[in-house]
């Protein structure tokens, strides 16, 4: 009897006591993140333990669970003055960890698929009116545009993302001894495991955002996948970890528009 396992699990940790804002001012202002964000999703159909948190594959540590798609992980507060603009310099460490694992007999077939992904974005809002937006270019970005993710039903831009998939297939296995025929009975097992660890970096720009004061905000958002057809064992995770941003106050030349 097949045993069949499935886990989804999201966590990200909140940045209120990890984030750290340094040198707030007219003109530049900067922050960090070491709070650590993940996600994992997995399936089994031949009975192997999957992990039940997050830290059983990337850390070691738990981090808190919530339904949150995009999450701040550094924050800061800025004024500017007319016709000023903002550019936006995070930076963030990244993890991906997939295995796919196949299990098939003669004449059968099994496929499994993992996937992770981790997304950025920066918004700024006006703490005197409320009015939020998002930094170019995800602010630009459309579904068939490369570089651009929907999640939750808002963009961000792909800093990390992998689709693994492995497939087995073995044809049926005939033995002829002496002029007589028989089939054979064996069980060929495939595991393969993909981790990697990396830091990304990507430029935001809000033109002319006007005189006031801001928060800058730099979200970030995690996704995994897990699939199986026929025996096989499938995990995808991602993650993010340490980071930094800074954020300029700059005048554009006269009449900048994209």
């Amino acid at each position: 009897m097949k045993n069949i396992q499935t886990v989804a699990m999201f966590a990200v940790a909140a940045a209120l006591t990890t984030t750290v804002s340094y040198g707030q001012s007219s003109k530049a202002t900067a922050a960090i993140n070491t709070a650590v964000g993940c996600t994992f999703s997995g399936v089994s159909t031949i009975g192997d333990t999957l992990p039940v948190t997050c830290k059983d594959i990337f850390t070691e540590a738990a981090v808190p669970v919530t339904a949150d798609n995009f999450v701040t992980v550094m924050s800061s507060t800025i004024k500017t003055s007319n016709s000023q603009s903002l550019f936006v310099s995070p930076s963030i460490v990244t993890g991906l960890y997939t295995q796919t694992k196949t299990r098939t007999s003669p004449g059968t077939a099994s496929t499994a698929v993992a996937e992770g992904g981790v997304y950025l974005r920066a918004i700024v809002t006006n703490k005197a009116t409320g009015v939020v937006q998002i930094g170019y270019p995800v602010a630009a970005c459309a579904t068939d545009i490369l570089g651009c993710q929907s999640v939750g039903g808002k963009f961000g831009v792909i800093l990390n993302n992998r689709v693994q998939s492995l497939t087995q297939e073995l044809s049926a296995c005939v033995v002829d001894v002496a002029g007589t025929a028989g089939t054979c009975n064996f069980t060929s097992t495939i595991d393969l495991i993909l981790k990697t660890t990396s830091a990304h970096s990507f430029n935001f720009i809000f033109p002319n955002v006007g005189v006031g004061t801001y928060s800058v905000e730099i979200q970030a958002a995690v996704s995994s996948a897990a699939s199986v057809a026929g025996l096989g064992t499938a995990v995808g995770g991602a993650a993010y970890g340490l980071g930094s941003v800074t954020v300029e106050s700059v005048r554009l030349v006269h009449d900048f528009q994209f």
